[in-house]
C-alpha cells in the first residue's frame, strides 16, 4: 500500500514537473511518507521513474497475450486490442505526460528503451508478422504501423487542451473517447485488411495517382 502510493505521487508529480523539477522530498510529502520510508522500496529517484515507467509499460506489454491468444479472429483481436489500449492511455494520462518529458530530455531513454519499450514493441511486431504472413492483413511495416498507432493516440492526449478548443467539448470525456476509438479503429482496419476488389497494392496506389 506505501510502495503504491508512492508511486502513484512519483507518477503524478514526475508527469506535471519533469523528472528534474521534482525533489524527493516532494514525492514523500505527497505520497504522506517520510523519506526514508520511500528510500526503503527505492534507491534513488532514478530507481524511482524506472518503476513508476515500468508499471505503465508492463500493464501494455502484460496484455498482448491476452488479446492476441489466438489467430483465428485477428480483425477482431486488432479492434479489442485498439479499444484497450486508447482506454488504457487515457486512465494513465500521467504516464503520457511523462513519457513526453522524458524522451524530450532523452536522459533516461535508453534505459528505458531496452527494459520497457523494446520488449513490447517487439511483441506487437511479432504479432503483426505472424498477421502478414496468415494472409490476414496485407504486407504493411510492422514498425510504422506501430509509430503510426502510438502517434495517433498520444499526441491525442497531449494535445487534449488544445483540441478542447477546437472541439469545443473536452476530448477526454466518455462520448469523444468512444468516437475517437470508432475513428482510429477505422482508420487502422481500413489501412490493414486486405482489400475485397481483388485490385494489388500497387494498382491501388497507380488509381490515386
Amino acid at each position: 500500500m506505501t510502495k503504491t502510493k508512492i508511486l502513484n505521487a512519483a507518477a503524478e508529480l514526475f508527469a506535471d514537473k519533469g523528472f528534474n523539477g521534482t525533489k524527493v522530498q516532494e514525492i514523500a510529502d505527497a505520497a504522506g511518507v517520510n523519506k526514508a520510508m520511500l528510500y526503503y522500496y527505492f534507491k534513488n529517484k532514478d530507481d524511482l521513474l524506472m518503476a513508476v515507467i515500468g508499471r505503465f509499460v508492463e500493464g501494455i506489454r502484460d496484455s498482448i497475450p491476452k488479446y492476441f491468444a489466438s489467430s483465428r479472429d485477428t480483425p477482431g483481436n486488432i479492434e479489442a486490442f485498439l479499444d484497450f489500449y486508447i482506454g488504457y492511455l487515457v486512465r494513465n494520462r500521467s504516464f503520457v505526460r511523462l513519457m513526453a518529458w522524458e524522451l524530450l530530455s532523452g536522459k533516461h531513454v535508453q534505459t528505458i528503451a531496452k527494459h520497457f519499450i523494446v520488449p513490447t514493441f517487439m511483441a506487437l511486431r511479432d504479432k503483426i508478422m505472424q498477421a502478414v504472413s496468415d494472409g490476414i492483413i496485407r504486407p504493411v511495416s510492422p514498425e510504422h504501423t506501430i509509430f503510426s498507432v502510438i502517434g495517433m493516440n498520444i499526441f491525442y492526449i497531449v494535445a487534449s487542451p488544445l483540441f478542447t478548443l477546437l472541439l469545443g467539448d473536452d476530448p477526454l470525456s466518455p462520448d469523444m473517447l468512444i468516437k475517437r476509438k470508432q475513428a482510429v479503429t477505422d482508420l487502422v482496419m481500413h489501412g490493414l485488411l486486405p482489400t475485397q476488389t481483388g485490385r494489388s497494392d500497387d494498382q491501388a496506389r497507380g488509381s490515386l495517382a
